[in-house]
């Protein structure tokens, strides 16, 4: 007999594993938008921190040169004592100047280490500004030995002045008034022109009466220019440019530039934001 052939019984086919679940991944958080008040700005509401932004940078170039000033003074007379102010009043611009850019909330700090810094955007008020504002002024009266006798001395406490300007003009966005930024700020660069001029005519040098005429006359062209109903003097941002490159580079007290016009040029960069 032949034998017979015992048909191997199928294997059961083992059951598929069980495919793990994918891990689902936590969504990551976005993280918001910034307000920065300088690139999200377009608009009247970003001018009163482009001013205070320029008066953070002007007020630590400013105590750049009182620090070394009295540095260079202290060397060259040993012992004395016109040197302390200088260097004191350079030490703490350079501080405000710092801690007044931290408040703009226009520095993004990424590393967790540092966030800690952004603390300081929180301080970003008008009552904060105009605090600044006193101190940095007090600062440069001390960087100048308090010898306010010339027109240059205005040029020192540009900070200063531009930091109450921003505090100013913060109230009026408050308080809802309709006045441009850029008109306030050029008043107020006009009205530190018409300081230079007093100083001009107060050494009456062929020069000095040349260029307080010249400031006469700009000024006029300013005010004119700002008032609506007078169309051949048109106040728009190359009329500004030109007028205050004018008292910027050639109204110049005793060396240096001036004090006014710098304030109306930077009326005119807050022209091109409120288009």
């Amino acid at each position: 007999m032949g034998e017979e052939t015992k048909e191997a019984a199928p294997k059961k086919e083992a059951a598929p594993k069980k495919e793990a679940a994918p891990k689902k991944e936590k969504p990551k958080k976005e993280k918001a938008p910034r307000e920065g008040p300088i690139l999200a700005f377009t608009g009247p509401k970003g001018a009163p921190k482009i001013v205070a932004l320029m008066a953070a940078l002007s007020g630590i170039l400013q105590g750049n040169g009182f620090f070394w000033g009295g540095v260079n003074l202290a060397i060259a007379v040993p012992g004395t004592t016109l040197a302390a102010g200088p260097i004191v009043a350079g030490i703490f611009l350079y501080i405000l100047g710092l801690i007044l850019i931290l408040t703009l909330d226009i520095i993004d700090f990424g590393d967790p280490t540092l966030k800690k810094i952004e603390v300081f955007e929180k301080f970003y008020r008008f009552e904060v500004l105009i605090l600044f504002g006193a101190l940095i002024i007090l600062f440069e009266l001390i960087g100048i030995n308090f010898l306010f006798v010339s027109a240059a001395a205005i040029g020192a406490l540009l900070a200063g002045i531009l930091v109450i300007v921003a505090a100013i003009m913060e109230i009026m966005i408050k308080k809802e008034k309709v006045m441009k930024p850029s008109k306030l700020v050029c008043l107020v660069g006009i009205i530190i022109t018409l300081l230079e001029i007093v100083f001009l005519f107060g050494t009456p040098t062929l020069a000095n009466i040349w260029d307080g005429i010249v400031a006469i006359i700009v000024i006029i062209l300013l005010l004119l220019s700002m008032y609506e109903k007078i169309k051949f003097i048109p106040y728009q941002w190359w009329m500004v440019l030109i007028l205050g490159f004018i008292l910027y580079g050639w109204v110049t007290p005793v060396g240096g530039f001036g004090t006014g016009g710098t304030i109306v040029l930077i009326s005119f960069i807050l022209m091109l934001i409120e288009k």
